[in-house]
């Protein structure tokens, strides 16, 4: 059960560090706030340097508070400011870890937000944690607070999710860890027992840790990361009315 896995694999990785090279890192781009309530009008949002598109409004409060309420330990500020400026949205970028002796490309195309068209929405997915939570406590004759000690807050459809610790008593409180679910064994050379991954010891280093590996404008990159990031302006030019500049920014 993903619960009993989690806690024992961030004693694991908690000290670990990164195995794989640092990629450069991207170049950031000023943006007045003029163009920033320009770019918001058309649903994107900037946060950590990185472009969250199709973006939601602010997180409502009230779903802040209902969130905090299931969870053991105040959300981190990093995720208060993130929802603060968007309920969540789309990420179009590469995240790569090591996970169990292999190099795994990460999904984390989505910050989930209620209401979502997604696999499940944000409330969905805590839904579904809680149940496995209390499953393993059960199964392992363990107490359980009936609250989540990580929290689901983004990933891609089932088989990858972003969680951040909340537990206040971790060591590991504030980081951001990554789950991929492993394949089946007929696919060889692939990881096949389910991986957990430190991302960042906090969710601002866990949003630089997203890179563009190939630059999506040259030849050749028209159908790799970042190319539905571009589409996506590309369609507000075309039909919406976001200008040629501030698009191309």
């Amino acid at each position: 059960r993903l619960p009993f896995v989690v806690e024992g694999c961030r004693q694991a990785t908690a000290k670990t560090r990164p195995t794989t090279p640092a990629p450069a890192p991207m170049q950031a781009t000023d943006f007045p706030d003029t163009e920033l309530a320009d770019l918001r009008a058309h649903g994107i949002v900037l946060f950590a340097d990185r472009v969250i598109f199709d973006a939601q409004p602010p997180m409502p409060a009230d779903q802040i508070a209902a969130v905090q309420a299931r969870c053991h330990g105040d959300l981190p500020p990093a995720l208060l400011e993130l929802w603060r400026t968007t309920a969540g949205g789309s990420l179009d970028y590469d995240l790569t870890l090591e996970m169990n002796g292999h190099i795994e490309a990460i999904g984390w195309g989505e910050l989930f937000y209620n209401g979502s068209n997604g696999y499940r929405d944000l409330d969905g997915w805590i839904d579904h944690e809680l149940e496995l939570a209390e499953e393993a406590a059960d199964e392992h004759s363990r107490p359980w607070s009936g609250r989540l000690d990580v929290l689901p807050f983004g990933g891609f459809e089932y088989c990858d999710r972003i969680y951040i610790v909340t537990d206040p008593d971790a060591k590991d409180r504030g980081h951001v860890l990554a789950w991929k679910q492993g394949l089946p064994p007929a696919w060889r050379g692939a990881m096949h027992e389910d991986g957990l991954a430190t991302v960042a010891p906090d969710l601002y280093a866990a949003f630089g840790a997203l890179q563009l590996n190939a630059d999506p404008l040259e030849p050749g990159g028209e159908n790799g990361t970042g190319a539905t990031l571009l589409d996506y302006i590309d369609a507000r030019q075309a039909e919406h009315g976001l200008s040629a500049s501030l698009g191309d920014k």
